[in-house]
């Protein structure tokens, strides 16, 4: 029996606005506050709304041989890697992929979903931005039935197949490897963004710096954007910090790239007076001014697993096949940056 559509009257309903604001704050146009359109956005997701910007009803539905896949954003290589190795899976089984970049910001993260959805993709790989707030997105998503897996991060808890690396462990391996380089004042530079990966490498590093038996002053975690010129506002707040730190863990090559820019711009010696590391080993730290010491990363085997993942549900789709998760280890790549 097919359900009733969720209209637009329905979530102003129960977010006890117009129509109008409702329409405004899911068009992103202004006159809605920042906090109220991301309470309506997120209400109409959990109440399976999809906005209709066709003119007919298409049903449901033969297979459309697309998939949706979205990632934060392809200025990092890992992510840029990622969609390569799961185009090229999907495209020799004749799919087609639609692409959306969150750009770390919710609003969109979920007008992709909700185009996505009106489209009718077979299956949605995600990368999703947060721990809770894009937990209505996944709500959303499963209302409609359509096969999910998550790469790279996750939502915990959430009943989907995973692939993706060891963060927790990946940022105690880096913390260590400072460690044995005989530093003992760390500071870890992350993402202002609550996502799986943050949090693990954040945790990871505390762990790291717990067992070494070492504080962690407040002033030495710093979370704010998560590209280069994020990483270089993070410069400047290392070297104004009481305390200053000898070494510096950054949660991804663009934010460890940025520190390196400001660092030197400031013309701080590295290693020499800061040693620096950070997510992921990429070209771009390699070929760095100086070289930046990171873990690899395989790209290849997360965009092909996800891929594989979604196929095998998309193939088989009156299968009922017990979630599986996947968690790659990763490989230190030391160079200059951090050695002594």
């Amino acid at each position: 029996m097919r359900r009733n559509k969720i209209t637009l009257r329905d979530v102003a309903k129960a977010a006890n606005v117009s129509q109008m604001t409702v329409s405004r704050a899911i068009r992103g146009l202004p006159g809605v506050s920042e906090q109220l359109q991301r309470d309506i956005t997120n209400l109409a997701l959990s109440m399976g709304y999809v906005p209709n910007r066709s003119t007919q009803e298409t049903g449901h539905k033969e297979p459309t041989m697309t998939v949706g896949v979205i990632l934060p954003y392809l200025g990092n290589t890992i992510f840029a890697e990622i969609l390569e190795n799961i185009e090229t899976v999907l495209s020799s089984y004749g799919y087609r992929i639609f692409l959306c970049c969150s750009y770390n910001n919710l609003i969109k993260e979920f007008h992709d979903i909700s185009a996505l959805l009106e489209r009718q993709v077979d299956g949605i790989i995600w990368s999703p931005l947060h721990l809770r707030d894009s937990l209505p997105a996944a709500k959303a998503i499963r209302k409609h039935h359509c096969p999910l897996v998550f790469v790279d991060r996750k939502i915990p808890n959430w009943k989907a197949d995973v692939v993706m690396v060891d963060d927790f462990g990946s940022a105690l391996k880096l913390t260590q490897h400072f460690l044995d380089q005989g530093h003992r004042k760390i500071a870890y530079v992350g993402s202002a963004l609550d996502s799986y990966a943050e949090r693990e490498r954040r945790n990871g590093f505390l762990t790291g710096m717990k067992e070494g038996g070492l504080p962690v002053r407040d002033e030495w975690v710093m979370r704010g954007g998560s590209d280069i010129a994020a990483g270089k506002r993070a410069a400047d707040q290392i070297l104004a910090c009481e305390e200053r730190p000898e070494a510096v863990l950054c949660f991804n090559d663009s934010l460890s790239i940025g520190v390196e820019m400001g660092l030197l711009g400031h013309g701080i010696e590295i290693p020499g007076q800061i040693a620096l590391a950070g997510f992921s080993g990429t070209l771009e730290m390699e070929i760095a001014r100086v070289p930046i010491t990171g873990v690899f990363q395989d790209a290849v085997a997360l965009g092909k697993t996800a891929a594989e993942f979604l196929l095998k549900r998309m193939i088989n789709p009156k299968v009922q096949f017990v979630p599986e998760e996947r968690v790659l280890t990763t490989r230190l790549i030391s160079r200059e940056s951090s050695q002594c």
